[in-house]
């Protein structure tokens, strides 16, 4: 692909190398350490103290069975939903599908606030169904570990409708009509033929739907006092001054996601392949039934009403101590005082300077060590590799709590300053949390990547710089640009690494949320979170429009 002096060679592999040192495996250890040590002396106590309180027991089992249920509700939803799209025709099939996308652009708490507007003991939908039906209380309290499941199964059902509709539009269609020819039922083409060839699909979107249940933080702090998450119990014994239990509990954390995330990794090694000649027979669509029409009207409903009621609530001036089901007042006036309020629109920009920075530094590494990847000139692949996946792996909290361990006095690796209670330590987590995204998509579309054309550009006396502007960059850069911002998106929403490492000067939006809801000032918060929302949509939206020609998928994804 290009060809790299020793001297060049050396030093983009040391450069990764002291990275992924330095900013991932020395915080993994750090908390390991504070967990191991009280007073200078090793000791499992901290661990002992978890395995015999019952709390931290039932916190690690609540993670565990909620992402596990997690995984099997928003499968069923999301597989059942790919089925759909691959196999009926209905009216505005383009616009429902994009609706349908809308959780996946989400921040995680804007959703859960959503959530709380809308289900909640004092939300719309409860005290409207009192006061339809004349009950003396509201018929049901979204609170516990249900309603942590079902805001699960609202943001992470996508990434199993994503998964398998890609899988599906590319089964050929004929191996089911030569099933049915020979007398196999629909259950039965199901088992035999459909399921083995969405199995990868399914395999990787169950491994990222379960790290990102053990990671949700948000769901657990607003719907789940009474029931302790691992998550939640890591920000309370930080908060606490527990730095000993709270990294003990981090490094629970870790193992059980990483030892799940390379157990699927194993897993999804496993491939089917299927010979196929000639073209894809297509599928021959079906229109939609009464039942299957009424239940995509209600899962259309499931998605949009949240963000809807957010949206009218932004707008609401009726006091929040008023009884009424819905906000009798309206106006601009949250929004002026978002647009007016240093406050409120401080942390705006304070999000979006981090954010870009971080994903700077992102879009630095991640060339350098998707090119090396993809051509390969790391040393050690396998090694480097295996780090690549613990950002992923480890869940905001525990990251965060990495990082106070690991910066909370003078550090070589901080150039020999405290970063905790600084600027600098939120850019830090975001760079270090999303390390694998923009890395991972340049080694995969550069791994295939023709070697001639660049042999061919060299051999006609272009230079290494030409050659990576005219020929490597044209192919690698939507790739590029979609783990950019990707990594800014995220960035610029992430709320669990934030509220642990943020320091007053510079707030993030996402904690100036959490804090405006925190004082009852939900119609700010509503206008902050249609505004955040918007950010993101209109960067996605904007992404889809300038990539659109190289999208082949008819669902724009």
């Amino acid at each position: 692909m290009l060809v790299f002096s020793r001297t060049t060679l050396i030093a983009l592999n040391l450069i990764v190398f002291l990275v992924l040192f330095g900013y991932v495996l020395v915080p993994s250890f750090a908390a390991l350490k504070e967990s191991l040590f009280a007073q200078g002396a090793i000791t499992f106590g901290y661990y002992e103290r978890i395995f015999s309180a019952s709390r931290y027991l039932a916190a690690m089992l609540n993670t565990l069975w909620v992402s596990a249920l997690t995984v099997v509700v928003a499968g069923a939803v999301g597989t059942a939903l790919a089925f759909l799209f691959w196999q009926y025709t209905f009216p505005f099939k383009q616009a429902i599908s994009q609706i349908l996308l809308l959780p996946i652009g989400l921040p995680p708490l804007i959703g859960v606030f959503a959530f709380q507007l809308l289900y909640s003991e004092s939300g719309v939908l409860p005290r409207a169904i009192q006061a339809a039906l004349g009950l003396s209380e509201v018929p049901f309290s979204f609170e516990g570990t249900w309603a942590v499941l079902f805001v699960h199964v609202y943001s992470f059902f996508v990434h199993f409708y994503l998964f398998v509709y890609a899988s599906l539009s590319k089964v050929d269609y004929a191996l089911v009509e030569a099933a049915r020819i020979f007398g196999a039922s629909r259950a039965k083409v199901f088992v035999k033929i459909l399921l083995p060839l969405i199995r990868p699909a399914l395999l990787s979107a169950s491994l990222i739907v379960f790290v990102l249940s053990t990671a949700s933080f948000t769901a657990p702090l607003l719907f789940a006092n009474k029931m302790p998450f691992l998550t939640v119990e890591i920000y309370n014994q930080k908060i606490g001054g527990e730095f000993g239990i709270a990294g003990a509990l981090t490094v629970l954390l870790v193992l059980m996601s990483s030892s799940l995330l390379f157990v699927f990794e194993k897993l999804n090694d496993v491939r089917m392949v299927l010979a196929q000649r000639g073209s894809l027979r297509s599928v021959p669509m079906k229109p939609l039934s009464l039942g299957v029409a009424t239940g995509l009207v209600g899962m259309v409903l499931f998605v949009v009403l949240p963000i809807a009621i957010l949206v009218l609530m932004s707008f609401s001036e009726t006091p929040a101590s008023s009884r009424n089901i819905l906000p009798t007042d309206f106006g601009i006036g949250n929004y002026v005082r978002v647009f007016k309020d240093a406050n409120f629109y401080k942390p705006f920009v304070n999000s979006f300077s981090m954010a870009t920075l971080a994903s700077v530094m992102n879009l630095l590494f991640g060339v350098i060590a998707g090119v090396l990847i993809a051509s390969r000139k790391m040393t050690f692949k396998s090694a480097v590799s295996v780090v690549f996946l613990l950002p992923f792996a480890i869940p905001a909290t525990a990251l965060g709590v990495n990082l106070i361990a690991t910066f909370n006095q003078p550090s070589l690796l901080a150039f020999g300053q405290t970063l905790v209670g600084t600027v600098w330590i939120l850019p830090l987590a975001y760079f270090i949390r999303h390390l694998p995204y923009i890395t991972r998509s340049v080694s995969s579309v550069l791994s295939s990547f023709d070697k001639s054309l660049s042999e061919a550009a060299a051999s006609l006396g272009a230079s290494p710089a030409r050659i990576v502007r005219r020929v490597v960059m044209p192919i690698a850069l939507s790739a590029i640009a979609s783990g950019f911002l990707f990594t800014f998106v995220s960035a610029f929403s992430e709320f669990p690494c934030s509220v642990l490492l943020y320091s007053p000067d510079a707030m993030p939006i996402s904690v100036a949320i959490f804090s405006s809801l925190r004082l009852g000032e939900f119609g700010v918060a509503s206008a902050q979170g249609v505004l955040l929302l918007g950010v993101v949509l209109a960067l996605t939206v904007s992404a889809q429009w300038i990539f659109k020609s190289t999208q082949k998928e008819p669902l724009g994804f």
